[in-house]
């Protein structure tokens, strides 16, 4: 897939420049891993717009609300963009579907100088957003005269702020978005063998579709976190009062006897997931009807590293343990560390999901792996089917009307 590249110069000074970014992050704590990284990798291209003359529109959702909140306004970012970067946005507090806001709107972009840089309220805030409105995409199309895609987390998402407006203004794609396709798009295309992918996390209805990609073009893939849970239960296994997915039982039977499957063969369980628990490492035959698993055991850590150590490609994505009680933190630190270590090697290695970036970043080891993502859900959507995505493909002009 060719994506549209935007060539900046001078030739964009005074231009209004509509950029969706995703800068949907925690307001809370210190930013760190996957947070501070959506916002970072999106700042060279903002700068450089700026740097040359264009008027900068930013468009972000930022969390899921129902109504308009005060805590979900993007306002709340300034600051904290200010702080990452330097760069100093001008709030646009307009109601975007409401005609006199619109044209409020409309005449301070008009007037702004060259460089000046406008955030956008909360794109969630306006009806129509995740119903892909064609009438609020034209309330887009209508403040800006090009529009470029940096948001590469929210390209699984067909909303007007991503999909509707690429057929109202010329669309590029941004540097950031562009760099994730291309490091994804290893995954997809001829990678080197042995290719092997861990895949952790809670949910394995989220996950299934890249669990199927991944079944048909790695070579091993290892499954953990509570997602093992499902393919225990449907082997009849007992899982304790462990958390899982009862829905997901039917995914996990049509997946239970393929051969390139790995499940763990030990675990780590206690009475209760708390940081002052007693834990225990078990094989998976031996749960009993009172424990609750927490992490992956050591011999399961041991045999995953070892095939990590001889992959070509790794992919991971998903924790295989509850990460934030450090008892339970310990299997995907050491197939963080083998990964890291591997990547930093002969092996391309990529790594995303919210709950997972946080344990590499923490780590140090960030730097050794080639590509971290930020688009978790994103990144499962692209390798499930096969790199094509909405907000990609109305960037090509691929997506059916």
């Amino acid at each position: 897939m060719k994506l549209p590249e935007l060539t900046i110069g001078k030739s964009l000074k005074s231009k209004r420049v509509l950029v969706r970014v995703d800068w949907n992050i925690p307001l809370t704590g210190e930013l760190a891993g996957l947070d501070s990284l959506k916002l970072e990798r999106t700042f060279p291209l903002i700068k450089d717009l700026s740097k040359h003359g264009a008027v900068v529109i930013l468009m972000t959702h930022l969390g899921r609300p129902k109504k308009q909140e005060k805590k979900y306004s993007t306002k709340n970012l300034i600051d904290i963009v200010k702080k990452q970067s330097g760069i100093r946005l001008r709030f646009l507090d307009k109601k975007l579907d409401d005609p006199k806001g619109l044209s409020q709107a409309k005449k301070l972009i008009k007037v702004a100088k060259p460089s000046t840089i406008f955030l956008l309220e909360n794109v969630r805030f306006n009806k129509g957003e995740t119903e892909n409105d064609p009438k609020l995409a034209k309330v887009y199309s209508e403040l800006g005269s090009l529009f470029v895609n940096d948001a590469f987390a929210s390209c699984h998402r067909e909303h007007a702020s991503v999909v509707g407006i690429t057929k109202l203004l010329p669309s590029y794609a941004g540097p950031s978005l562009m760099a994730e396709v291309e490091a994804l798009s290893k995954l997809l295309k001829k990678p080197k063998k042995p290719f092997v992918a861990v895949i952790g996390g809670a949910k394995l209805s989220s996950k299934i579709g890249a669990l199927e990609s991944l079944l048909k073009i790695a070579d091993k893939v290892m499954v953990g976190g509570a997602m093992a849970h499902v393919f225990f239960a449907a082997k009849k296994m007992s899982i304790g009062k462990s958390m899982i997915e009862e829905e997901a039982i039917p995914l996990a039977k049509k997946l239970i006897k393929h051969q390139k499957l790995l499940l763990p063969i030990d675990v780590v369980v206690a009475k209760k997931l708390n940081e002052k628990t007693k834990a225990r490492v078990v094989r998976v035959e031996d749960i009993k009807k009172t424990d609750v698993i927490g992490d992956i055991g050591t011999g399961t850590m041991l045999a995953w590293s070892q095939i990590i150590r001889k992959a070509q490609t790794i992919v991971w994505n998903g924790p295989v343990g509850v990460t934030e009680i450090p008892t339970f933190s310990n299997g995907s630190k050491v197939l963080n560390q083998a990964i890291a270590v591997r990547s930093r090697g002969p092996a391309y290695g990529v790594v995303g999901g919210g709950d997972t970036l946080p344990v590499v970043m923490q780590s140090g080891m960030g730097e050794w792996i080639d590509h971290l993502s930020t688009g978790g859900g994103a990144m499962l959507e692209f390798i499930a089917n096969k790199g094509k995505l909405p907000g990609l493909q109305a960037l090509t002009k691929e997506l059916k009307n």
